[in-house]
């Protein structure tokens, strides 16, 4: 409440009263309320009553869906939205990162770590099939497209389609939901200048924390005599050791390499060498660079209009001693021109050119480089007598040349026509044509390591890493054409004013068309200058050419009765050429409707606090297709171009015989139901939505009728398989005021979601802890019970007496070993038949899929300031690590990986241990003591639960008396952060969100760090 020309101004106690002092009779009183019209009056003296109406601006604002958009308050189907400046300032690579904790069950998986450019992977409402395809269709402006082809700049708004009722629309691609991308548009009036750009760096989430050279080899000392074997680190190396740490310039750390000794490797899987190496502390950087850029120009008269902008990223590596970069370039172009009142047409380009440079990938070096991060000793000096970097630092290999290049682009041309030849009846026709080349080479070269002298060299061929000895040229090339065509017709109709019907039908074609071809050779003449025709052996080359279409006709029907009652039909009738013509079409329909209590004459007395309240109910059926094969009908015969058999002109090629297919194959159907509950009070003040949904794919792909032995051939999958997701959604929000100033928001969502097989061709219900059955719950882990560690000799002997361990191959347990529980009590440990229902002692012990995600987010602004904070994370996870080093520490000789975290190992004087006891022995001998140990147990069951500062933004604008003088609309300042702060009771050395990605080598950890990012920004408007 504020006196209208002065700074007299009050707010209301909880029951909305207020009072004023000094105001003079006739003065103007303003009172104000978020999400309310301000309302002014005149006070003549006597107390004076405002009711306030509710400002239906939010629920007038419009909801991109399919083929069109709607009114907010008129959805029927579950729809969250985003808009563009709500992501605008997240300093991270694409689209895709920038919805994670966004959209209530959207689950964004970095599936590419932290590495520069690298994308995510969506999925909504849980796995939706037994193949992981379930992904929702993206699409970009009507037209499919990754999100990490689109400039995050460019986008207006995001639409996620969760349910039937709102993506049925889309047929054969939107089985498991749809997202819904708008780009920017010009708009009428003077050309608008916009510049945005961050600079921001990086630096690991987490790093594992390594023992120095002296705690390794004490740990190891004690992992040698657990086991019974004799590779000891002396007590005077050890000392020396400590030395080193302590002063290394006191202590010679090659005192025992001979002169002339080749050091590829030195001293690998041995005790001899003296040194303090933190390979992780080497390797990465501090902080790596990253910049974003993006300049738009829009406008245009009332006939035309236009949007074009320009952006650019690029990403430094965090590795210290890589060649590691992202370069990204986006142009996109938005036309439209009114050729006359009835007729306006449209032209969408979009081109985007990455351009990546690692070490790492096919034909370059293996993440085998992140596999043998940490199991080198840190008790052998990282510099060779002479200064230079060993071999088993690796910085050879990162620096010999080896090197891997992609070049990528994808343009994207839309031409389109809007037809109204009378009021309310539109046409639509558009043509999208997409063009993706990617230009792939790599060049192996294998390092020059210096000997002793620091003069005679040898070749470094580690096999992990894949090094070819005389090295090798890699070459792809892959083209991808892609064809859109779609039109449609709408027609809106109002009769006797309440009844509102629109009326839309159209037809959809795509088609795709894809090629590529990969050469290599090796014996490179020249590794400066490397080609295809430079090198001494046989060129080999591959090729492969795929293509695939769908055709599909599509309508929709909306009712609604003065806002009250709400109906929609939607209708799809698709074919996929993936399968046989007899089973190449389905008809998928769905239907919503919804009812907006809230407008009902009985709920007039509550429209001051009640503002929305609308039920909604959607039932609808999709197909998929996404997890056949592209050519179902067709058998296909492999060729080998060189047979085992030796004739008397040598070895011949053979082409094998046919496969054996099911011509029957056809789409997954999936049945989607879904309740959903629209809120609003005290004036749309508070605001949220609750849905309760169930998923069923029906006729998923599973193992189809077994064949006789004698017929030599695998039978084909076949559509033999369901399976049921079921879950939640709730998101709240709630918007103030604190006096005339200051305006905040707090709000939050939760959700849930889990997937369970209900049929599966697996009638004996064999090995359930690794295969699909009915009644399986997806993320499903299998382990044994455990009491604890083993803390006596009596103890022990009374367990192995007590128990047959044979199934374990443990060998006999002694303290400080893992103690399992017998749980049926049948004297033994054991898988039982491997059976369901007979499985022994295992049982299920955890789950690794996420439940309830949550996002808590807040804002506040005073003036031009505004601060921003989103908290992000998952309530319950679990992780089972297997035999990773990387979290046990001990293992084989050659794999031991000791962290800090690992010293809380079992001792006579440490019986509360985490950890049991260590043991190191030889690759083939160390298996019993895993065994032993290492089994799957609920002792060792990871919580991957975790809540992360996800992301925090403080901006400044400057105020408009201060850049209407210097000719700008709008300057802003800003600064964010992105995963600065992270609590879980996950294993100290792993991070929470990248657990579940692993390495083409190797487990959790042995992966390119996920990253924290720090970035400024600065905002001009012209």
């Amino acid at each position: 409440m504020r006196v209208e020309g002065t700074t007299n101004a009050t707010s209301t106690n909880i029951d909305g009263v207020f009072s004023l002092s000094n105001v003079k009779s006739g003065a103007s009183i303003t009172v104000t309320f978020v999400g309310c019209k301000p309302v002014t009056v005149k006070w003549t003296g006597q107390p004076i009553e405002v009711q306030l109406l509710s400002d239906d601006n939010s629920l007038e604002e419009v909801v991109v869906v399919g083929y069109g958009v709607q009114k907010k308050v008129n959805l029927t189907g579950a729809v969250s939205q985003i808009k563009g400046d709500e992501i605008a300032h997240r300093p991270v690579a694409d689209a895709a990162q920038m919805l994670q904790g966004m959209v209530p069950g959207l689950l964004v998986t970095n599936g590419n770590s932290g590495r520069p450019g690298g994308s995510a992977s969506l999925q909504l409402r849980g796995q939706g099939n037994l193949s992981g395809t379930g992904s929702p269709y993206v699409l970009v402006d009507g037209v499919e497209m990754d999100l990490s082809d689109v400039n995050p700049n460019d986008i207006e708004s995001i639409s996620v389609l969760k349910d039937a009722g709102a993506s049925a629309i889309y047929g054969a691609r939107a089985a498991y939901g749809v997202v819904l991308v708008t780009t920017k548009r010009g708009e009428e009036g003077k050309m608008r200048v916009s510049y945005q750009g961050t600079v921001g760096w990086n630096k690991p989430t987490k790093l594992p924390e390594m023992l120095d050279g002296y705690e390794f080899a004490k740990m190891w000392n004690v992992g040698c005599a657990n086991a019974g074997v004799s590779r000891f680190y002396s007590d005077e190396k050890l000392e020396l050791l400590r030395q080193f740490r302590d002063n290394p310039s006191s202590v010679d750390p090659w005192f025992e390499l001979s002169a002339n000794a080749n050091m590829n490797p030195a001293f690998e899987n041995s005790e001899s060498g003296v040194g303090n190496t933190d390979y992780f502390d080497l390797h990465y950087k501090n902080w790596a660079f990253k910049q974003n850029h993006n300049i738009s120009a829009s406008g245009g008269g009332k006939r035309a209009q236009y949007y074009v902008s320009l952006g650019y990223y690029g990403e430094d590596g965090i590795l210290r001693y890589a060649d590691i970069d992202y370069k990204r370039y986006n142009f996109a172009a938005n036309i439209r021109s009114e050729v006359t009142k009835w007729l306006s047409v449209r032209a969408n380009t979009k081109f985007m050119h990455s351009d990546t440079n690692t070490p790492f990938g096919t034909g370059g070096l293996s993440e085998g480089f992140y596999h043998s991060l940490a199991r080198f000793r840190p008790t052998v000096h990282y510099l060779d007598p002479n200064g230079n970097f060993t071999e088993l630092t690796m910085i050879p290999y990162l620096q010999s040349g080896t090197k891997t290049n992609s070049k990528r682009d994808r343009m994207n041309i839309t031409f389109g026509v809007d037809v109204e030849p009378v009021k309310n009846w539109k046409i639509t026709a558009d043509y999208t044509y997409r063009y993706v080349g990617l230009e792939y080479e790599a060049v192996n070269v294998a390092p020059d390591i210096y000997g002793a002298d620091g003069v005679t060299t040898t070749k470094g061929v580690r096999s992990e890493l894949g090094i070819q000895s005389d090295g090798r040229y890699t070459k792809q090339n892959t083209v991808t054409r892609y064809q859109n065509f779609s039109a449609y017709t709408s027609y809106n109709l109002t009769v006797a004013d309440y009844n509102n019907f629109s009326i839309m039908a159209g037809f959809q074609s795509e088609e795709n068309r894809y090629s590529s071809i990969y050469n290599y050779v090796n014996g490179l003449y020249s590794t400066t200058n490397p080609g295809i025709t430079v090198g001494s052996s046989t060129v080999t080359a591959t090729d492969s050419r795929t293509s695939w279409a769908t055709r599909g006709w599509f309508g929709r029907f909306n009712y609604d009765y003065d806002g009250k009652y709400l109906l929609e039909v939607n209708m799809r009738y698709d074919g996929s050429s993936r399968f046989s013509s007899k089973n190449r079409w389905g008809y998928f329909p769905s239907v919503s409707v919804g009812w907006n209590i809230a407008r009902e004459r009985f709920m007039e007395s509550l429209r001051p606090t009640l503002n929305l309240l609308k039920l909604r109910l959607s039932y609808g059926k999709m197909g998929n297709q996404a997890g056949a094969a592209l050519y179902t009908f067709a058998s296909t015969m492999g060729i080998t171009s060189k047979g085992n058999f030796i004739f008397a002109d040598g070895r011949h090629g053979y082409i094998n015989a046919p496969g054996v297919i099911d011509p029957t194959v056809t789409w997954e159907k999936v049945e989607s139901k879904n309740i959903g509950v629209d809120f609003g009070l005290f004036s749309n003040a508070l605001t949220g939505t609750f849905e309760i949904f169930q998923r069923d794919t029906k006729d998923m792909l599973g193992p189809g009728e077994d064949y006789p032995d004698f017929f030599g051939a695998t039978a084909p999958q076949a559509n033999n398989a369901n399976m049921r997701n079921r879950g939640w959604e709730l998101q709240v929000n709630w918007n103030g005021r604190i006096g005339k100033d200051i305006t905040y928001s707090v709000g939050g969502s939760i959700s849930d979601a889990t997937a369970e097989v209900t049929k599966y061709k697996n009638p004996t219900f064999t090995a359930p802890a690794s295969n699909w059955y009915e009644g399986r719950k997806v993320g499903e882990i299998w382990g044994l019970r455990s009491s604890g560690l083993i803390q006596t000799p009596e103890e022990a002997e009374a367990y192995n007496s007590s128990l047959n361990l044979s199934y374990l191959n443990g060998g006999v347990w002694t303290p400080g070993d893992v103690k399992y529980i017998d749980l049926n009590n049948d004297g033994k440990i054991d898988r039982g038949s491997n059976v369901l229902g007979d499985m022994g002692d295992y049982t299920v012990i955890g789950n690794t899929t996420p439940r309830y995600q949550y996002t808590i987010n807040g804002n506040i602004g005073w003036k031009g300031l505004h601060l921003s904070l989103m908290f992000q994370g998952v309530g319950k996870r679990d992780w089972s690590p297997g035999t990773e080093p990387y979290f046990w520490g001990w293992s084989s000789y050659a794999q031991a990986t000791f962290f800090k975290q690992h010293t809380d190992y079992w001792t006579e004087d440490n019986p509360g241990a985490y950890y049991p006891k260590p043991y190191l022995h030889t690759a083939g001998g160390i298996g019993i003591y895993q065994n032993r140990n290492m089994q799957t147990s609920d002792r060792y069951l990871q919580s991957a639960a975790y809540i992360r500062l996800k992301n925090i933004t403080l901006s400044y604008e400057l105020p408009k008396s201060v850049t209407s003088h210097i000719g700008l609309d709008k300057v802003m300042v800003f600064f964010t952060g992105e995963n600065l702060w992270t609590s879980t009771n996950l294993a100290k050395m792993f991070d929470p969100e990248a657990i579940f990605t692993s390495s083409s080598y190797g487990g959790a950890g042995k992966n390119y760090p996920l990253n924290k990012v720090l970035s400024v920004g600065l905002n001009i408007n012209l």
